[in-house]
């Protein structure tokens, strides 16, 4: 049976879609024929994701995670939410008094 790939594309920004993507099939003609190329790929804006970088993006819109100091929390400025939970203790100088956004956050 034949190789398999699946595209997973932005729902919002499909305009881009075949002109960027022969653009970039296109730019897959230097890769050396003899290697194959298959998997999954995540694309965003037009740009593939990598595997070793999803837990860099957000799992809802894909956009890149922010990192919040003050409440040593990964955050999502597009959804303003927290992509980390708060911890269980009652007394982490961290958790204690996160805001419920990060939009609410004084910076």
């Amino acid at each position: 049976m034949g190789e398999k790939k699946v595209f997973y594309l932005d729902p919002d920004d499909r305009k881009w879609i075949v002109k960027n993507f022969e653009e970039y099939l296109g730019s897959l003609a230097d890769i050396d024929e003899s290697k194959t190329i298959e998997g999954t790929f995540l694309l965003k804006n037009g740009k593939m994701i990598e595997r070793s970088e999803l837990f860099n993006h957000c799992h809802v819109c894909l956009e890149k995670l922010h990192y919040h100091d003050e409440y040593d929390s990964l955050y999502c400025k597009v959804c303003d939410e927290w992509r980390e939970e708060s911890c269980s203790d009652p007394t982490c100088e961290y958790c204690l008094g996160r805001p419920e956004k990060p939009s609410k956050c004084e910076e």
